[in-house]
């Protein structure tokens, strides 16, 4: 695989660059930077299929590049020290993302997973496009979600409820249903901050659905659909449902 490094920290760079190496021989570093503007050209000229990119950079940032990038078909994977706020915006978004400092095992299974997408149609435009809304507009999140074919947007206020398939998660929504290829406890994360409610292992409902509580441990969604509750998660879940409704 074709790989480029847009990394500011020398130190990060060797480290990086000597894990790539040893985790996958066949792994073709074309170059490696520290800024935004040599970053993009890099991409450019090199065409890599796989681009490290760190947040903060010499000049700009990760983000920064990303809007000067254009029918790229690559894969990025975000470097980032920071857990805050960006992260929740790549998992939105579906960009891949490393914390630092570096995990071998976590990069060792990015690499086995992008081994096998490497060929697949990306469609990084619109990733950048939700993670670009995002950023902006807290009342109106989008959403990224991928199945096994196909990639879908989705306004989180249209999601009514999520449920566990095993290592699958599926989205059950005004209009259509979507089987996703991450878990449950992925989009429990990133939905909690917006009035979504874990009322068991295999359920996440959206609050603003809810129609009622029954006395037998059961929540009631608009569309008549009857979700258990389970016993550890009552207090948690009447808690939300008066915070939320």
């Amino acid at each position: 695989m074709k790989t480029i490094i847009i990394e500011d920290e020398k130190n990060a760079q060797e480290v990086l660059e000597n894990l790539l190496k040893l985790l996958d021989p066949k792994i073709e570093i074309l170059g490696i930077t520290d800024n935004t503007k040599s970053g993009v050209q890099l991409i450019k000229e090199m065409k890599p299929e796989i681009v490290f990119l760190d947040i903060h950079l010499k000049d700009k940032t990760g983000f920064d590049l990303l809007e000067n990038l254009t029918d790229f078909k690559g894969r990025i994977i975000f470097i980032t020290a920071h857990d805050n706020y960006a992260l929740k915006a790549f998992k939105y978004s579906a960009f891949d993302y490393i914390l630092k400092p570096i995990n071998p095992i976590e990069l060792r299974e990015t690499l086995k997973r992008i081994k096998k997408e490497i060929d697949k149609d990306y469609k990084y435009n619109e990733m950048i496009s939700v993670f670009n809304h995002n950023k902006n507009n807290e009342e109106n999140p989008k959403i990224v979600l991928k199945t096994q074919n196909n990639q879908y947007i989705l306004n989180i206020n249209d999601i009514i409820r999520c449920e566990s398939e095993g290592a699958y998660t599926k989205f059950i929504t005004k209009n259509k249903n979507y089987l996703t290829s991450k878990n449950l406890k992925f989009y429990t994360s990133i939905l909690e901050d917006y009035k979504f409610i874990r009322t068991h292992q295999t359920h996440l409902v959206n609050s603003k659905y809810i129609k009622e509580i029954t006395n037998s441990g059961y929540l009631i969604m608009n569309d008549e659909t009857k979700i258990p509750i389970s016993t550890r998660k009552k207090q948690h879940v009447s808690q939300k449902i008066k915070e939320f409704i």
